[in-house]
């Protein structure tokens, strides 16, 4: 997977929900782009993705974000 500086992204559902907070095991989702958590590392973005199949079975993409 290439890897652009200076790119940003959002975890994006399948329904079209963005991720907006991940804490103390509890996932909040929006469907307003503007309010989803930025991630500026694609590293943690996947990380984050995989957290929420393993703990949820949440599926949900990495896209990028631009602003």
């Amino acid at each position: 997977m290439e890897v652009i500086q200076n790119t940003n992204y959002v975890l994006m559902t399948q329904e079209g929900s963005y991720l907006v907070e991940y804490l103390i095991g509890e996932v909040i989702f929006t469907s307003s782009i503007s309010r989803a958590m930025i991630f500026s590392d694609l590293k943690i973005a996947l990380r984050f993705k995989n957290l929420l199949y393993e703990r949820f079975k949440i599926k949900v993409s990495v896209n990028t974000y631009i602003y």
